[in-house]
């Protein structure tokens, strides 16, 4: 899969410009605030569906501006293909594939996909276990598209159930009924989503072994395991895992109501990564939990062309800055064969690269565009018309 460009009118601080990329890796270059990360944020819009950085979407829209537009060309194994999103102030957000506008978000999700590493993502192991979740509903959303309808649905039954379980004992009286409905719903998607998940992560944990491996010289060994308020026994069937967390909701409904939420379900649910069979939220040093990031991170890639026969566009956010040595010159060993686009503030960081393409950004403007020549100012400029739409 390849990002071709992106085009932006009115989103950050982007007035009106258009981005292309190479086959290969592209490198966004500038000072801090100068626009390099909205590009990123544009981008991977169109793989997640929703910005990964803003609270609230209109925050997306340049300054002064009613509304924003961006539009992503870019190429798979069926041809090219074009997504747009238009983003108000005064309605959702619109996305189109081809032109033709999407009945839901969810129905775009997968269409192009991407990988994010951002430096936030460095603590993903040591973080809450809502952070270790929202990685796996990303990448498996990306792969199966059924995944986010049934999340979303799992998420609606969650808020009903749970306004139950707050009513007072009278009023709860009145909808016991319904509460049983809603357990034995919970319980299926339960069933379903954990599944998938356990699926993925036999998979994370194979590359996250490979490039852990790779990265330690062997001396340290990974392990990712779910867990779960289900056992391991449970999951030998759906209906067995479907019966463990109907029973959990049903035995611990008093306590349940006592609390006014849902405490058993996928919500609850946690990534297990281990060290040499120490627990890594622990035990890790920050080069341990930095290079297991990395490492899923990459393994995340490597399934999703596994699952579709080509690899995901890597998008990293000024991410270098914040390795060490060996673990930068880890990444840069094994992009050169896939399309990343990386953000920095230094480009001299990518000389000992062939084929570089550079992209240098200044106040949410194109300023230059080239190849990496060895000299002072990091990359050979190419006199290129411009490139804004001019439709």
């Amino acid at each position: 899969m390849i990002c071709k460009k992106i085009e932006f009118l009115n989103f950050r601080n982007i007035e009106n410009e258009t981005i292309e990329f190479e086959n290969g890796v592209n490198v966004i270059h500038g000072e801090n605030a100068q626009g390099k990360t909205n590009i990123l944020e544009g981008i991977y819009l169109f793989a997640r569906g929703k910005s990964f950085r803003a609270f609230k979407e209109r925050e997306l829209i340049r300054f002064g501006g009613d509304n924003a537009i961006a539009k992503l060309t870019y190429e798979k194994k069926d041809g090219e293909n074009e997504l747009g999103v238009e983003i108000s102030k005064s309605s959702t957000k619109r996305f189109y594939k081809n032109k033709v506008k999407a009945n839901k978000t969810s129905d775009i999700i997968g269409d192009f996909r991407a990988v994010l590493f951002c430096p936030s993502h460095l603590g993903i192991i040591k973080d809450a276990p809502s952070v270790r979740r929202r990685f796996l509903d990303v990448a498996i959303s990306q792969l199966r598209p059924i995944y986010i309808k049934m999340l979303s649905k799992y998420n609606n039954v969650i808020e009903n159930r749970n306004a139950i379980l707050k009513l007072d004992e009278n009023e709860r009286k009145q909808y016991e009924g319904m509460l049983d409905i809603y357990s034995d719903e919970l319980s299926s998607l339960c069933a379903d989503i954990a599944g998938m998940r356990i699926e993925y992560i036999k998979k994370l944990d194979f590359w996250v072994k490979c490039f852990f491996d790779e990265m330690t010289k062997g001396k340290e060994t990974p392990k990712i395991t779910y867990e779960a308020n289900a056992k391991e026994n449970d999951f030998e069937t759906r209906e067995s895992l479907k019966n463990k967390y109907l029973r959990l909701l049903k035995d611990n409904l008093d306590k349940e109501i006592k609390n006014g939420a849902t405490l058993y379900g996928i919500h609850k649910d946690d990534l297990k990564i281990e060290i040499n069979g120490r627990d890594a939220r622990l035990y890790s040093s920050q080069g341990q939990s930095r290079s297991l990031s990395l490492a899923m991170k990459m393994a995340e890639g490597e399934i999703s062309r596994e699952y579709t026969g080509e690899y995901p566009v890597f998008l990293f956010d000024d991410v270098l800055s914040e390795l060490d040595e060996n673990r930068r010159k880890f990444i840069l060993s094994k992009i050169e064969k896939r399309q990343v686009i990386i953000t920095s503030c230094e480009p001299l960081d990518f000389k000992e690269l062939e084929n570089i393409s550079f992209v240098e950004i200044k106040d949410g403007k194109k300023e230059r565009v080239g190849l990496f020549n060895d000299n002072e100012e990091g990359y050979l400029e190419k006199n290129e018309p411009d490139l804004d739409d001019e439709e």
